[in-house]
Formats: structure tokens, C-alpha cells, sequence
């Protein structure tokens, strides 16, 4: 049973396709600082942004973190 089990991962893993890069946008309701997040597959890098939630008309925050090597 270990054998099938061990196949079966390796398979499942030698099949899997590269992740697509996400935006996640984290909405803050203005008046109660209440949070919700939306997840969006989008080309490119992975970015995490904060906005205000609608109908405010801010602009949005970006938050992703910057990697310097």
C-alpha cells in the first residue's frame, strides 16, 4: 500500500504545472476597519495590494514585499 502511495505522489507531482502569479487585494472597509480579501489570477509577478473598500474613491497600496539580493 505504501508503494501505491508513494507512486501516486510521484506522479501527481511530476505532473503538476507551474502556479500562475495572483494579485491579492485586501479591501478595508473605511468606517469600521473591517478587512476582505480578493484573489485574482493576473499575468506577471505576484503583487499584494490594500485598498479602500467601495464606494471610497482612494487610491491603492502596494504592499508586496521587495526582495534585494
Amino acid at each position: 500500500m505504501l508503494a501505491v502511495r508513494l507512486a501516486t505522489a510521484a506522479l501527481l507531482f511530476g505532473c503538476a504545472a507551474a502556479a500562475h502569479a495572483t494579485t491579492v487585494v485586501i479591501f478595508v472597509e473605511p468606517m469600521t476597519l473591517e478587512r476582505y480579501t480578493k484573489v485574482f489570477d493576473t499575468p506577471g509577478r505576484d503583487r499584494v495590494l490594500l485598498c479602500m473598500a467601495p464606494p471610497a474613491t482612494s487610491g491603492c497600496t502596494d504592499v508586496t514585499r521587495q526582495m534585494h539580493r
